[in-house]
């Protein structure tokens, strides 16, 4: 993992540990700007940029989403010494330009004044900086849908499915629309392949036969040698399955614990290494 320039001007928790599915792999905690609230500004790097800076999210715990603010320490800390104690909020373009949330709000009013051109292109923007940003992903494909661009629109949709909830969501209407779409043929992504057997409803059944699907794609995914799509779905499924009951997670043989530790071995076959940020803040690992 890439540490930022300055890292050394934050409070970093140095034993942070992950142990859960929430906050998602590949993030780190920090003191500044917390309220006392539960929630805490942290540090995270998208799948598969793990040789860049991080950016800089917000949890926010109650709904177990993250908000990707600021696209890099240099400007979450420029903020925060402007907040003088106050809340930090998602910055301006203005201040920020390559934020990927003010992309995504701008992008809605975007939207809001018929201007999908505008649109699209501060989306793009985000998505090259989070890939697996879910929120801008279901816009996203929304917009290239109504602009006839099908192709980009498939390959929105299933990057939106397999993309985290903690990230946004639910990708309903874009998997309801790729459902209506004829698989090529050849067409080797696993997700499209099954589209038609997902429901993405989630909680209060004692059976849901998206979980099998999902763990089969992740298979797919992994014999394919795509470990950022690989690693992307495992963050999904453990948020999913980790929002549902003990005795469900037992009916699907999901133990939190295990499934952790298989992510974190799948991610050390990313191009550039493990998603792990425990034990980050040591001073032998700088």
């Amino acid at each position: 993992m890439q540490r930022p320039a300055n890292f050394a001007h934050i409070s970093a928790e140095q034993d942070w540990q992950h142990t859960a599915a929430y906050p998602p792999l590949g993030f780190t905690p920090f003191s500044e700007g917390a309220l006392g609230n539960g929630d805490t500004f942290g540090l995270y790097w998208p799948i598969g940029r793990e040789a860049f800076e991080p950016i800089v999210v917000e949890t926010w715990h109650d709904e177990w989403r993250i908000q990707p603010h600021f696209s890099s320490l240099a400007a979450f800390l420029q903020a925060h010494a402007a907040a003088e104690d106050e809340y930090i909020a998602t910055p301006s373009l203005d201040d920020d330009p390559a934020s990927p949330r003010a992309a995504f709000l701008a992008a809605k009013e975007w939207i809001a004044q018929r201007n999908p051109d505008a649109a699209i292109a501060l989306l793009e923007a985000a998505l090259a900086i989070l890939p697996e940003y879910t929120d801008a992903l279901v816009l996203l494909h929304g917009q290239y849908v109504r602009a006839g661009r099908i192709d980009a629109a498939a390959k929105v949709a299933i990057q939106a499915i397999i993309s985290p909830p903690s990230l946004g969501g639910p990708p309903l209407k874009a998997l309801q629309w790729l459902r209506t779409q004829a698989v090529p043929d050849g067409e080797p992504d696993p997700i499209w392949r099954a589209c038609g057997q997902l429901s993405f409803s989630f909680g209060g059944s004692k059976e849901n036969a998206d979980y099998p699907v999902l763990l089969a794609a992740i298979a797919s995914y992994l014999e394919q040698g795509k470990h950022v799509s690989a690693s992307t779905l495992m963050q999904t499924y453990a948020e999913l399955m980790s929002a549902e009951t003990v005795s469900f997670q037992e009916r699907y043989a999901f133990e939190p614990t295990a499934f952790l530790a298989r992510q974190i071995a799948v991610s050390a076959k990313l191009p550039h290494g493990s998603r792990d940020t425990s034990g980050l803040c040591l001073p032998d690992l700088a």
